[in-house]
């Protein structure tokens, strides 16, 4: 589920800082890909802890941010009460890349993207927010119609696979305005392991 693309272009970025000698920030991009790899192959786990998803999120965060250098800044908002539920695996990272690749990337200032987990009564909702570029609504009814992006998975995908674990009461809203940013809104069920 990592597409080639993304893997050849990181493994560039670690064999520049390597010949570099930047031998720190390579062991760091090694790792945060090796942590990446470690979730998206697990098979047979489509539920994993929110935990794990965050840790997955911030590895990805990682390698991009040291490839799109200092065009954009991150936190995560993350209500501890949340991180053992489960939640479908790889939710975020796709959110995250649709931000980058079409918020953030078109930007001249310095893009941002919070990433907020938090309890909604018997929900959680995961929020991806961005300043970049916006959308029209003809964009956000192209997004929920394509299934398939360079990583291989597309929100439209993430969205199916919520309904089909957890009901049509669950799964992804998106609001954005052209020059205003982007808001991607997750809603799931605080689901326990059995």
């Amino acid at each position: 589920q990592i597409n080639p693309h993304f893997l050849y272009n990181t493994l560039d970025s670690i064999s520049w800082m390597c010949e570099q000698g930047k031998n720190k920030d390579a062991v760091v991009m090694v790792n945060a890909l090796a942590q990446l790899f470690r979730i998206s192959i697990s098979k047979g786990h489509e539920l994993i802890p929110i935990r794990s998803e965050v840790q997955h999120a911030k590895s990805y965060l990682q390698i991009q941010s040291v490839r799109y250098k200092d065009q954009f800044s991150y936190r995560f908002e993350v209500d501890e009460s949340c991180l053992d539920y489960l939640c479908n695996k790889i939710t975020l990272q796709p959110i995250i890349e649709n931000a980058i690749y079409h918020g953030i990337n078109g930007l001249v200032d310095e893009g941002e993207i919070i990433i907020r987990i938090e309890s909604r009564g018997d929900d959680i909702l995961a929020t991806v927010e961005d300043n970049g570029v916006g959308m029209e609504p003809e964009q956000i009814e192209a997004i929920f119609r394509r299934s398939d992006t360079k990583s291989g998975i597309g929100i439209k995908n993430v969205n199916d696979r919520l309904k089909i674990w957890f009901g049509d009461a669950y799964g992804i809203t998106i609001e954005s305005e052209p020059d205003c940013g982007t808001r991607v809104m997750v809603r799931m069920p605080k689901k326990q392991k059995e």
